[in-house]
């Protein structure tokens, strides 16, 4: 008897497949039975189960694969090389065997390829995850003892049903040296998104639990707000001082940006504190200059100073030409701003928002002229700088924060204590994480935040 007729002839084989209509992570029988020849060898018996993973994205799909191969079966001792293809028409809906080759060389036939492929010689490739064998694609190799059940996880396109075959291999030095009998070809499968991952709940909880701490303090900053604490800034304190300093001596304050454009979250809280700075010199009756990278943040900070005028009644006082588009180019920005500290001897340099290498350029210059600098910037790589040559520096956060600080908005201060809640929470799950990690070797944070 040849050997090819292992399979065809004398196993039964029983396929597991999961099939569209089953939620995620269940899985269907579609069993198939080939004739048994009672003089033919030992049977051989399949159980593989296609599956759609729990709390999957609709990207994978998942094989477990059992082969029962009783002794002196052809099949002791083989591998089984998983692939996959695109469905296609006339694939029916239940497994199938069929056949690869010769059913003892190496060699893929052209009829099994598919996509009009030739003959192929499987004992000339490397046959790694992702080779390509004419209208298959190589998923993995299922080596070793045939008495436990593998499992393959394999990412496949969305909403496209897969084929997959399992095809017996005999390898040898790490190559395959014979496909001995047929393969079984399952009935296809289409991957499926789970409504909820619920491996994530924990994102979710951390989200209410965010909600609802705003909420609480948005009411209670509407009623209270100029009772509720929030920690003092001593760079933001020394703002009305050092406008006043300027005031007395007749110089006017220079206010930068950053260099960023206006969609820059660290761009938009500068914006919002040149605001209150624009506010103190029309009462003040000193003179503002804003120096602006792009020309869009240059027409929004024109126009909070213009209404800052206008709130302390003074627009009449108010010069458009004092709120600067300078150029993009980030060296050339900074050079002109020196010109303007060296030129005007601003008594105070305010630079508010994201900066870069400039940062120094720009703090050290306002040094020489003895000016009073107050700098803000979340650019943790830059604050050594603003810290080594200003007189104040908001570090971080705190930047974020100003705005609320100066204004006392109930929005703004909700978000901020909102903010603190979360940042004690996360504080508390970092504690209790190290706790379990080092007392109970148990990954915590891993398991919570997937």
């Amino acid at each position: 008897m040849k050997a090819r007729s292992w399979l065809s002839r004398s196993a039964v084989i029983g396929v597991l497949a999961g099939v569209v209509a089953l939620g995620p992570g269940r899985a269907a029988a579609d069993q198939m039975e080939v004739p048994v020849d009672p003089t033919a060898p030992a049977r051989v018996g399949f159980d593989v189960r296609v599956i759609k993973p729990a709390d999957d994205d609709g990207r994978h799909l998942r094989l477990t694969i059992q082969r029962t191969i009783p002794a002196g079966s052809p099949a002791e001792g083989t591998s089984l090389l998983v692939l996959r293809r695109p469905a296609a028409a006339g694939d029916g809906t239940s497994a199938r065997a069929t056949q690869v080759g010769d059913g003892v060389g190496p060699t893929l036939s052209g009829e099994f390829l598919g996509g009009g492929a030739a003959v192929i010689d499987a004992s000339t490739m490397e046959l790694g995850q992702g080779t390509k064998l004419g209208a298959w694609v190589v998923v993995a190799m299922v080596e070793g003892d045939a008495k436990k059940a593998a499992t393959v996880d394999d990412e496949v396109p969305p909403q496209k049903a897969a084929v997959y075959a399992l095809v017996p291999a005999r390898v040898a030095d790490g190559k395959v040296v014979g496909f001995p009998g047929e393969a079984v070809v399952l009935a296809p499968a289409t991957p499926e998104a789970a409504w909820f991952n619920r491996g994530r709940a924990f994102y979710l909880l951390f989200v209410v639990l965010t909600g609802v701490a705003l909420f609480v303090y948005m009411r209670l900053a509407r009623t209270r707000a100029k009772d509720m604490f929030i920690r003092r800034i001593p760079g933001v304190d020394a703002i009305e001082d050092a406008v006043g300093r300027s005031t007395e001596m007749g110089r006017p304050v220079l206010y930068v940006t950053g260099i960023e454009e206006i969609t820059d979250i660290q761009t938009i809280a500068s914006l919002l504190i040149l605001g209150r700075v624009a506010e103190l010199t029309a009462e003040y009756d000193t003179e503002i200059k804003v120096a602006n990278t792009y020309p869009m943040t240059m027409v929004v900070a024109e126009e909070i100073v213009r209404n800052s005028y206008a709130n302390v009644g003074r627009l009449d006082a108010h010069r458009p030409e004092n709120v600067m588009f300078i150029t993009t180019e980030q060296f050339a920005f900074a050079a002109a701003v020196n010109g303007m500290i060296l030129r005007d001897r601003p008594a105070t340099n305010i630079y508010l928002g994201r900066f870069f290498a400039e940062s120094l350029m720009l703090a050290e210059t306002g040094f020489l002229t003895g000016a009073v600098q107050i700098a803000g910037t979340a650019e943790f790589t830059q604050l050594p700088f603003f810290i080594a040559a200003c007189d104040y520096t908001l570090i971080g956060e705190e930047l974020y924060a100003t705005s609320a600080y100066l204004s006392r908005d109930p929005n703004q201060i909700a978000q901020l204590k909102a903010a603190d809640v979360m940042k004690v929470v996360s504080a508390i799950l970092i504690v209790v994480g190290v706790i379990a990690m080092t007392v109970y070797h148990r990954d915590l944070l891993g398991e919570l935040f997937p």
